[in-house]
């Protein structure tokens, strides 16, 4: 009974014009005020309303549309608990389209307690809205700032820097890169190629090379069939008790090898 009292009071008041500024304090705690108080027509104004309440509350708030207030955006901030008070606050940006003194008439709050929900009606807020000075309307445009010659030079003479420091980065790791590849031309340049018609004139003289078959089953650029990379693995690894006789025949391998590498 006293809450309703106290709500009735509030709103006589506003329609006496006793709460003519733009803050309206109800008893449930709870705010509603234009920030600024003045503007001009395009500025943005906020119409802010907050609770603050010792006991648990949330509230959504209610303005109808205006059609001297341009609608911009909404924020919602949340209920939160802060140094003992329940706080809240949702805020409408708007634009004023007109000069003049706009009211915003039957806005309203649904406060949510632990009693219940109650609709709170917001007393009338008002927006003083100037018109345009004559300076704000003048055909004078604004001079240019002055340039700054040495804040556009810090960047360029920076890039630069940058610049020379990566091409002599670049130029140290090229020059690591050859250092680590000479010695690996060096040892393939030394190395001896491999005669593959050595290897066969050897092989029908009788006498078994065992050192150029040996690089020949490991060199990648003679390509060599199963059979034959075999009977060279049992003519140089196996015992000749274990190998038949035709293993051993180094004129049949000769002739093996000179067919198939087409020598």
């Amino acid at each position: 009974m006293m809450e309703f009292v106290r709500i009735a009071i509030i709103v006589f008041c506003g329609a006496t014009g006793w709460l003519t500024t733009q803050t309206t304090d109800l008893s449930a705690g709870i705010t509603a005020r234009f920030h600024p108080e003045h503007a001009h027509p395009g500025e943005v104004v906020e119409l802010r309303v907050e609770m603050n309440r010792t006991r648990w509350g949330q509230f959504e708030l209610h303005v109808p549309s205006h059609s001297e207030l341009h609608s911009i955006a909404i924020e919602r901030v949340p209920v939160e608990f802060s140094e003992g008070q329940y706080r809240q606050r949702e805020s409408l940006l708007f634009q004023p389209v007109a000069s003049g003194t706009t009211v915003i008439e039957d806005a309203s709050v649904s406060l949510t307690t632990a009693d219940g929900t109650q609709q709170i009606e917001l007393p009338a807020l008002q927006l003083e809205v100037a018109p345009f000075s004559e300076t704000d309307l003048q055909n004078t445009p604004e001079p240019l700032p002055a340039e700054q010659p040495d804040v556009k030079q810090s960047p360029r003479f920076a890039a630069t820097v940058a610049a020379v420091l990566s091409l002599f980065a670049l130029l140290i790791l090229g020059g690591l890169l050859i250092g680590k590849r000479a010695p690996e031309e060096t040892v393939q340049t030394d190395a001896p190629r491999l005669r593959t018609d050595d290897i066969i004139r050897e092989l029908k003289s009788g006498s078994i090379p065992r050192d150029d078959l040996e690089r020949l089953l490991h060199d990648p650029q003679h390509q060599l069939s199963h059979e034959t990379r075999s009977t060279i693995e049992r003519t140089l690894y196996a015992h000749t008790a274990q190998v038949p006789e035709h293993a051993w025949d180094a004129a049949a391998l000769a002739s093996t090898l000179q067919s198939e590498l087409q020598v």
